[in-house]
């Protein structure tokens, strides 16, 4: 058990308890050489005694301390205390988009478009490292009062064509919510996979709900392959049918027709954000009833 004051490595004094991850406790603390607050992940003792969750705990230190990138949490140290690995990383006082969402239900156009564009602008950078994030979710993303985005969390991310990478036995890793349908089939982590995960942030960020959601991932998992993707309008009719159409693209169950890059993805959210018309523009009922455009 940690304690306020306690001395971590000689460098590091803790301040108090932020919280509890999945399997890690995290700790606000103080570099006492750089004069900074920083975060201290440790794992915690159960989960420690597994050697899959220690090794995706080091796959995080791995992979994050290689990314460089103003919206990803920059990861600083890396330790053991009392035979507990733990991770030592910026300290962001930020709420996570999942507490927004909890609080707010949902984002405004505006506002859940200038979130798509810093993480679309993270995973650009990661896919340029070769870096495949996986577990793209409203929980790994920070959301700053002055809406600055930073993207955490890369346990089971992995780098294509690297020895590093997370020995998953074959197992189906991720939450199903925001799992690609060729990843439950048994399909490998793509780029592509990442696009369609952040269609379906980009889709709750909108309308607050995600396409699909059940009383347990098999049964999500099961609808994310079967089942048609529901229209963001089916919950939100008044959306710019251009926000919903770059939606139904980056969520595509067919690869030939689903955004091949980030950057594509990118690039359509970046014109509609500063086309004022598009970005307002919703479709009214009688356009909807009789497919119509609103041109």
């Amino acid at each position: 058990m940690i304690k306020n004051g306690e001395l971590i490595n000689e460098r590091y004094k803790v301040i108090g308890s932020v919280g509890h991850g999945g399997m890690s406790d995290v700790y606000e603390a103080r570099d006492i050489i750089f004069k900074r607050n920083v975060a201290i992940k440790i794992i915690k003792t159960d989960f420690a005694n597994n050697i899959e969750n220690l090794i995706r705990f080091q796959n995080e230190a791995k992979i994050s301390a290689c990314l460089n990138h103003p919206n990803i949490i920059k990861i600083f140290d890396y330790g053991e205390i009392d035979n507990l690995p733990y991770i030592v990383n910026e300290f962001v006082k930020d709420q996570t988009v999942r507490d927004v969402l909890d609080f707010k239900r949902n984002l405004s156009a505006l506002e859940s478009t200038a979130v798509m564009i810093q993480i679309c602008q993270a995973i650009i950078y990661c896919h340029s490292k070769h870096v495949i994030h996986r577990d793209i979710k409203p929980q790994n993303i920070f959301y700053g009062a002055d809406g600055s985005v930073k993207l955490s969390d890369f346990g089971i991310s992995v780098v294509l064509g690297s020895a590093m990478n997370v020995n998953e036995n074959n197992k189906i890793v991720g939450t199903a919510q925001y799992l690609a349908p060729e990843l439950i089939t048994g399909g490998k982590p793509s780029f592509q996979s990442d696009i369609f995960a952040l269609g379906i942030v980009y889709y709750e960020l909108l309308t607050g709900k995600v396409p699909f959601d059940g009383k347990t991932a098999a049964e999500v998992a099961k609808k994310q392959i079967s089942e048609e993707m529901p229209s963001p309008l089916k919950f939100m009719p008044n959306l710019p049918i251009d926000l919903v159409n770059i939606i139904m693209k980056a969520t595509n169950k067919d690869l030939k027709v689903r955004y091949k890059t980030v950057d594509e993805l990118y690039q359509d959210i970046i014109d509609i954000y500063h086309n004022k018309k598009k970005m307002h523009k919703g479709t009214n009922l009688f356009s909807r009833i009789f497919g119509l455009s609103n041109d």
